[in-house]
Formats: structure tokens, sequence, C-alpha cells
């Protein structure tokens, strides 16, 4: 688990102070951990109810801002786009009033607080809260253009495969598990543009006219991964249906094989059983030119059936 650390956000550059700084109000950053939280509860004005959701690990991607008068307070499921199946982050927020807690609810290998800690290294002078905490949002939107991107490349290999007829039934495999992660990652970018909504709606008056703007701007570029990755998902589900096509058809030229061979020996066979039976009284087994005339008989009739078949473009 990651420690607390307390910041005062000012004109100057952001400066890392104590705790006890942070309880005399001389800090408007922190980021805690669930511990801290609940020490600082009434310092921060936070409802004993809210904490019931800090032990439980992170769970679907619904939103979950609620927005009090004089607060915002809300959680966000962050997992990398580059490894969907890794293990996935969870934080709580809360916005006040020249104040900006971050607490780390879930983060096994404390990336969350190198990451907060890389953004306040790179902040000007007189950022402010709102400032640091649109960053943090949108530092979770890096790597989205680059995930489209080789998820794009991936699908191209894949048509590559059906086109030139290497297809199979592990490509399906693959198909669903590609469905599974951008189904992931399209409901963590809706998450971030819930969020990204309601802040901007500004319902308690928490936020000025240029942060929220901030916020649309955010939203917006949110919205574009969204529709970036539907896009890709609709391409994936065409590339389904195709390599289903695909597999119809090898089985239709399988089975129309089969057919031709069987509408070629059918007649062979029908002449088999006839001269098969045994009765006494058959003249064309007693005949010297039997034998030939039943060979000739057969050669004509494969060889009008394989003209038929050419004829009608059958094979």
């Amino acid at each position: 688990m990651s420690q607390s650390v307390y910041y005062r956000l000012g004109e100057g550059l952001p400066q890392k102070v104590g705790e006890e700084d942070f309880l005399a109000g001389g800090a408007n950053f922190c980021y805690l951990t669930p511990d801290k939280l609940r020490e600082h509860r009434e310092r921060l004005g936070i409802d004993p109810s809210a904490l019931e959701e800090l032990p439980n690990g992170p769970g679907s991607f619904r939103n979950s801002l609620d927005v009090y008068d004089g607060m915002s307070l809300g959680f966000i499921n962050i997992i990398n786009v580059g490894d969907v199946e890794g293990e996935m982050d969870r934080v709580m927020f809360i916005l006040k009033p020249g104040l900006l807690c971050l607490v780390e609810i879930q983060d096994g290998d404390g990336s969350e607080l190198k990451l907060v800690e890389s953004i306040l290294a790179q902040e000007k002078p007189g950022g402010g809260v709102h400032r640091v905490f649109i960053r943090f949002l949108e530092r979770q939107l890096r790597g989205g253009n680059r995930m489209l991107e080789r998820f794009e490349e991936k699908l191209l290999a894949l048509e590559d495969q059906v086109v030139h007829h290497r297809a199979d039934e592990r490509l399906n495999r693959t198909i669903y598990a590609y469905r599974h992660q951008l189904a992931l990652i399209r409901n963590y970018y809706e998450q971030l543009v819930d969020i990204g909504s309601e802040l901007e709606e500004n319902e308690n008056g928490l936020l000025g006219e240029r942060e929220t703007g901030l916020f649309r701007v955010f939203t917006a570029k949110a919205e574009r991964l969204v529709q970036g990755v539907r896009a890709q998902s609709e391409n994936l589900m065409h590339l389904r249906e195709t390599l289903d096509a695909t597999l119809n058809y090898n089985l239709n030229v399988v089975m129309k094989m089969f057919t031709m061979v069987t509408t070629v020996f059918l007649p062979l066979t029908l002449i088999v059983g006839w001269y098969g039976m045994n009765f006494k009284h058959m003249p064309e087994l007693e005949w010297r030119f039997g034998y030939p005339l039943v060979l000739v008989t057969c050669v004509l009739i494969v060889g009008f059936i394989l003209f038929y078949f050419k004829k009608k473009k059958l094979m």
C-alpha cells in the first residue's frame, strides 16, 4: 500500500507539506490511504456511509459519482488499456472548493501515486486543484490511440488469414478474446465519459467557467476513444461474419465434392448391383463381349457425367 502525501497548490510551484499542515488547512491536495481517509473523515466532511465502499475491490465500470452541496465524490476504476487482463486499480476522489483528495482503494504496484507525483512535478505555478484533477483524468486516456492502432493491426492480420484461406476454428476463439478486451476498454472509457459529463454539468457550482470548459474538452477526448473502440468492435463483428461465411463456403465445397463423387459412382453401383443378381438366365454372362460392353458402358457414363458437370460449370 502507498503512503499518504499532502501538497500545497497556489501561486508558486506545488509544495509537499506534512500531515499537520493539511489538518491546519495549509494543504489543498492530498493522496490518502483508506486508513488516513477514515482519520480525516471529519476534516473532509465525509459521511460515514461513503466509507463503506472502501474495502471493496473493483467492481463494474458503472459511474459512481455523487454530487453534494459543496462537494463531489466518486470512484474511478482504472485499467491499463495495453494489458486489459492485468490488475485493475480503484481510486476515490473528493472534490471540494479549493481542495482535491484522491484515495487509493486498490493499487497493487503504487502506479497511481507515481502518476500523481509525476503530474505535480510537471505542474506550472498557479495551476490549482482542478487542473491537477483534469490532468489526472487525461492521463487515464493516454495510450488509447496507440491501443486502437494495435487492434487495427491485429484485425488486419486476422483478415489476411481469412482472405488467404488460413482461417480455422481457432480464429474464432481469438476473435472472441479480442471482443472481450474491447468490451472492457469501451466500458472503461464510457465510465470516464460519464464522470467528465457529470462534472461538466457542475450541479453544485464547484467549478468556474474555465474549469467547466476543461472538463468538456476531456469528455470530448474520451468520447472519441469510445467511438474508436466501437468502430473496432464493429470491424471485429464483420470479420466474424466473414469468417463464418468462409467456413460455410469451405464446407459447401467439401459437400459439393462428395455430391459429385456420389453422382459419378451411383450409376456404376447400379450396374454392379444389376449384374450381381443370381439369376440363371442372364445371356450377357455367357457372351464373350459382355465384360468389354459393361466396361465401355461404365466409361461412357462417367465421361458423360463429367462432361455435363463441366458444361454446367459445376467443376
